[in-house]
This record gives structure tokens, sequence and C-alpha cells, in this order.
């Protein structure tokens, strides 16, 4: 590396790296003609608008613009300056990258690598003490209690937090850590009077990961009764909880490979599953699952079986996931457990071969969660109820788009009860019509009375105006064609009227001046600024014809250079529109012909752009 500049070292890595496989990692791709396409990481959607072009390494979304190269992705992604993708991206080649010098290192960027080093090393020192010392003792028996074999300990890092004050404290003190950073961290705690100590203390410690595999916070479990029995570290700029899945980076290869993802409530039942075979599971943690989370699992997997315990609170959580991963785009089923246990409960009392066959392939469909989430306990003896609660589960199955479905379950209906098929029929034309025509009031627009935006109030956008098509037109054709910008940038006598497309063209003239190929993916990189690597990424993946015509590049120049001109002839328009309105109110004669005769001024001006559009 000795001799080389900051670009040629940003070049090695960037050819060194596949953005498929980096992308990939994140997003279940598929072929899509010269694409490749998935769920975008970046905004919640249920169609793939997600590009990735493999031959020029950029990628782009449809949805939500976002766009660019590798370096782009990883920041964005995971939320890393320049020079924190530049190194992960590197290490991931093998390539040495000199030590940025001081002043190009950002404060967040070594905060972060501090942090990580200090959880990657407390993770082995709480491991360490689990396995190799009489502090670990009872803690290794409360885990093989819990059926945990000495792999499944080995392979998760499980550790044991001693009951001490300052056992970390010291730890990470005689290793120079920044204590103060240790606390904003989440490793450490600091009270009212300033002292620091240690936030874990007689926990058996689950480490928690990052995408990457990187030890990121920890859950810990409180022995000998503590409160709370679970404590898990507070977010800091390593962990956001809301973007974070329990063991995704172990789980992620099965999940893409299956399409599907087990769901559970915590990190105790992924081990245990994770132990008994099943390679397809994460769980939240100890918070309801979020949108954020929905995105990561829809991103990775098409299903999602719901496994949450299975007393009332468990049926709860799964009602409000089941909405969530809807929202996600993902198919849902649940899988049922007996009332008071929970997935490591089962699978402790009748093992992994009960738990596929009698759980998860059991696993039912939304809508029959749902009516029997709807039954619960509830005493249907009277008629009044019976007839409620068909009107409500009615409403559950008019959702179905199925007409097959609604049979099955109108079926079962009648069944349950005692009914005729004719008659729950009957009512549920009385339920969908009703339904049908709530869905219809609520899509009517309603008449715009100058109050606040409800959010149901939808702008039709408006098309583009053509010399904004133009600029686009041309600067698509000018990233493949040094000629084209050649010409472009003789023959346009105004600037482009888009500011992000004027620098973009600046750009371009200027990269085709320092000698660089006709190459969109190498000017996508050669571009530093993420808004003008969105809009050319964006441009790059149109699919507009390969060739143009000389006489197409100049209708479309012609329109950029008449622009200025035809915006100055609407403004004279409007002006001499005003002074004849003006002459024809006029209070004086005198005041009349002046103003007509101003408007007769305009007017030659106006005649004059005419006849210069009309020229060419």
């Amino acid at each position: 590396m000795a001799g080389q500049t900051s670009e040629e070292i940003v070049r090695q890595v960037r050819s060194a790296v596949d953005l498929v496989d980096i992308v990939g990692e994140y997003v279940q791709l598929r072929k899509s003609g010269r694409a490749l396409v998935g769920l975008c990481p970046f905004h919640s959607e249920k169609t793939p608008s997600f590009n990735v072009n493999a031959e020029r390494q950029f990628f782009h979304c449809f949805g939500c613009g976002a766009g660019g190269d590798v370096f782009s992705f990883l920041m964005k992604i995971e939320q890393l300056t320049f020079p924190e993708a530049l190194h992960k991206l590197a290490e991931r080649a093998g390539i040495t990258v000199p030590q940025l010098k001081e002043e190009n290192e950002s404060p967040e960027r070594s905060a972060k690598q501090k942090m990580l080093e200090a959880y990657s090393q407390v993770a082995q020192m709480y491991h360490y003490v689990l396995t190799s010392t009489p502090y670990g003792t009872e803690a290794v028996k409360y885990l093989q209690k819990r059926g945990f074999s000495q792999q499944t300990i080995k392979e998760f890092q499980l550790g044991f937090a001693p009951d001490s004050w300052d056992f970390i404290t010291q730890f990470l003190k005689r290793r120079q850590f920044d204590l103060e950073q240790m606390v904003e961290a989440g490793l450490l705690a600091k009270n009212e009077g300033g002292r620091i100590f240690d936030r874990f203390r007689g926990r058996v410690m689950f480490p928690i990961h990052n995408s990457q595999g990187e030890v990121i916070a920890f859950g810990g479990r409180a022995l000998d009764g503590g409160h709370p029995k679970y404590l898990n570290s507070p977010e800091s700029i390593l962990f956001n909880k809301s973007a974070t899945l329990f063991n995704l980076h172990r789980a992620r290869a099965s999940i893409r490979r299956r399409k599907q993802a087990i769901l559970f409530e915590g990190y105790v039942d992924v081990i245990s599953a994770w132990q008994a075979g099943f390679s397809q599971v994460v769980a939240t943690l100890g918070t309801a699952l979020n949108e954020q989370q929905a995105r990561i699992i829809r991103r990775n997997a098409e299903q999602v079986t719901i496994c949450y315990d299975g007393d009332s609170a468990g049926q709860e959580a799964t009602a409000k996931a089941i909405q969530v991963l809807h929202q996600a785009g993902c198919t849902v089923r649940i899988a049922p457990l007996p009332q008071g246990m929970d997935p490591d409960d089962y699978l402790k009392q009748h093992g992994a071969e009960a738990f596929s066959q009698q759980v998860l392939l059991q696993a039912m469909p939304v809508t029959a969660f749902r009516l029997k989430h709807l039954r619960g306990n509830r005493v249907l003896n009277d008629e009044t109820d019976q007839a409620r609660f068909i009107q409500e589960a009615l409403l559950i199955i008019s959702e179905l788009d199925s007409p097959v479905e609604r049979d099955l379950y109108e079926r079962q209906l009648a069944e349950d009860f005692g009914l005729s098929l004719d008659a729950i029929k009957s009512e549920a034309r009385k339920v969908y019509k009703q339904q049908k025509s709530n869905q219809h009031r609520d899509k009517v627009t309603p008449a715009w009375n100058n109050s606040i935006n409800n959010g149901k109030f939808t702008v039709t956008k408006s098309l583009a105006p053509a010399h904004h098509t133009a600029e686009r037109m041309l600067l698509y054709y000018m990233m493949r064609s040094r000629d084209i910008a050649d010409r472009v940038q003789r023959e346009c006598k105004a600037s482009f009227q888009i500011d992000e497309h004027d620098a973009l063209a600046a750009f371009l003239y200027a990269y085709y001046a320092e000698g660089y190929p006709e190459d969109t993916g190498k000017f996508i990189h050669y571009l530093e600024d993420e808004k003008l690597k969105q809009l050319a990424s964006g441009l790059a993946m149109m699919e507009w014809k390969e060739d143009i015509s000389d006489q197409a590049i100049g209708d479309y120049i012609k329109q950029v250079n008449n622009y200025p001109m035809r915006t100055e002839l609407d403004r004279l328009r409007e002006e001499q529109r005003m002074l004849n309105l003006q002459a024809a109110s006029a209070e004086s004669e005198d005041v009349r012909k002046q103003l007509e005769i101003q408007a007769a001024v305009v007017g030659m001006k106006i005649l004059e752009l005419e006849n210069a559009l009309k020229r060419g």
C-alpha cells in the first residue's frame, strides 16, 4: 500500500468486492431482465423496485430514489461514514488500508470502533468466567438445567457477569478504554454521584450481534430471582433495538434458502430451537415487533411463522405482529402452543420431532388464528351473543380475496353453530355489502375545505415539462457517450434549469476531460455527492433506447436552449395582459394611451421572441 493515494486505495477496494454479494446479504435478489431486483431495504414496499446492475456495479430504487455504488449502499444500510465503509469492505477483501490521518477520522467512527472492540473483549471475558472459573459454576448449572449443551454455550458465546460492582470496570480500565465512553456504550453505568460501575451483575449473559456478526449489546438473565429478570443493554450508537433481530447473522442464509423465517419472542427460545436443529429462527428483543424489524425479515423471507408464547400476552403480541408483518408484505402463519407454554418449554418436554410435527407443521393461516382469537374464552350460549360473534367473524372472513377461502370459513362457521349454510351466506352477503359500502365511502375524496390535509387528499403528479425530460434524456446519453457530452457542452447555450441536472452535467464534462472512459458505472463511482449518485443511478437504470439519432439529440438541446426564452415569453404575455386590463379601466385618456403604448412595446418584444423560437 506504500505510496498509493487514497483514490487508488478506494479504486482497489471497489474492484475487489462485488456489489451483488454485498447487497445480497441484506436483500433477496432475483433476476429480472438485465437487472437484479428485490425489496428495497430503505423503505417499506410490497412490490420490488430496488434494482442492482451487476455489470456496472451500481444500484437504484425507483420507489424512494436511493442509489449509488457499493460504498453508498453500505454507508446507508449500516449508517456508516465513508471511511468506515471503506475499512469494512477492505477487511472483507483482505486489503490492508493505512490508518486514516486523525484529522480525517470522524469522532463517531473512532467511538464506534472502540465500543466494538470493548464489546468483543467483554463477551470473551464473560464467556471465560462462565466456562473456566468458579464464578460461573451456578450459571453453568442453570444453563445445563435449561438443556443447553457445551457446544451450544460455545457457539452462542454465552457468559456470566460476576456479582461485582467493578469487575468489568477494572477489566476495561486495565485495557485503557475510556470509561465514560463505555458508559455511553452501555457496558457500564453511572450513578447520580458520578460513580461508574458494572451494568450487568450476577447475570447469565447472551451476546447480541449486528447483521455482520459483531457483538453490539448484551441480554442478561438474573440468577437467584434478581430484578428485572431480563436486562438488555441500553441503546447506543452501536445498538438500535428496533432494528435488531437476535440470531439474524447466523440464520440469514437458512432463511433465504427456505424463504421462510420462524419468529420467537425471546433469545432463549431461539437458542433452544437452534440447538434442536431449526436454523431459520430469530427473535425480537423483549419488545413488540416493529415495522423496521418486519422489513428486515421481509427482505430475507417471503413467509413468516410466528411462534410466540401460548399465554394471553403471547396471543395479543401475535395479533400485533401479524398486522406489522402483513404491512411489510409477508405471508404469515401462526404456530400454536399449548396454554402457558413457550417454545423453549415445549422443546424441552416434547423434543424437536414433536415441535416440528405438532407445532410448526400445524401452523394456521392468519384468518384461522384471528377467528380463534376472536372466539377466545367467550361463552356463546345466548343467541344474541352468537349472532354478534357470527357478524364479527364474517367481517374477518370478508377481508379474504379468495371466494373459495371465504366459502370454506363460512361452511366451518355454519357447522360450528349448527346453522344452515344458506343462513350464513345470507348474513355474509349483508356484511360484505356493508363492508364494500364502507370501503367505497373511505375512498371518496372529500371536498376541499381549506382544513389541514388529513392524509385522505392525494395529489396527482403532473407530467414533467418538456425541458425537464429533455435534460434527463441528454444526461442519460451523455453518460453513455463522450461525443454526445462534447456536443451538448458546445451547443447548449443555456444551463440546465434543474440544479441537480446542471451539477451532474458539470461533473460529466470534468469526468471526460480527465480522460475517464465511457462507463456509466465508473462515472457513478467517480461522483462523491450522494444525491448526484442517486440521480445518476436512476437515469442509468432507465430503459431507453441504446442508440439515439443526431437529430433527436439536437431536438433535446434545442428544448434546453429555448426554455429561458419560453419562460421570458410567458412573463411578457402576462405583463401585456395586465397592461391591457389597466388601460381598459384607466380613469383618464392620457393614462390609457400611456398604458397602451407600454403594452405595444411589450408586444414587440413578444413578437421578437416568437420569431427567435421559430428560427430555432
